[in-house]
């Protein structure tokens, strides 16, 4: 016998909901949690599995703006592109513990430009979202793209701010 993983999470149903579900189950005798069942196995078989995430080192990623920041000494916010998404960076000069993974991250968004045109909401069109803790973790999906533009921040000579002799 096959022993079913039990998830911790609940699902509310609206009042609508419910009623329909218990009413369905009085006309066809089935318990309502099997129904419940039927309707996510159901769903599940209907999802496409075949989605396959890129490879990092395929996903093209450049950077398109540095300004220091006015607030943090020697910090630098950069903005960028990382294939169809945007990212902004708040870069430190000097490590810190609120950063990503103690380094120099302070804060990191990834966002979908089109899903934050049509929805006017930021953190609604976000995959990924850092602002001294994690607001948005990476999914397993976001993951190459999160690493993609970890590994073009941490690129010394991108985060280093321009002199005006550079310039």
């Amino acid at each position: 016998m096959i022993q079913q993983k039990r998830l911790r999470k609940s699902v509310s149903l609206t009042v609508t909901q419910s009623k329909k579900l218990h009413e369905l189950s009085e006309f066809d005798g089935l318990d309502p949690v099997e129904h419940v069942n039927r309707a996510i196995d159901e769903y599940l078989v209907k999802q496409k599995r075949d989605f396959v995430a890129p490879k990092e080192k395929d996903i093209a990623a450049r950077i398109n703006e540095r300004s220091p920041d006015v607030k943090v000494k020697g910090a630098m916010w950069i903005g960028g592109v990382v294939d169809k998404y945007a990212f902004s960076a708040l870069v430190l000069k000097i490590p810190a513990k609120l950063a990503i993974e103690n380094g120099h991250i302070s804060k990191l968004s990834i966002w979908d430009p089109e899903v934050m045109e049509s929805t006017g909401s930021f953190i609604g069109s976000c995959i990924v979202n850092y602002d001294r803790g994690w607001d948005i973790k990476p999914s397993k999906i976001a993951e190459p793209y999160f690493n993609r533009v970890i590994s073009l921040l941490s690129q010394k000579e991108d985060i280093k701010p321009k002199t005006k002799e550079a310039v």
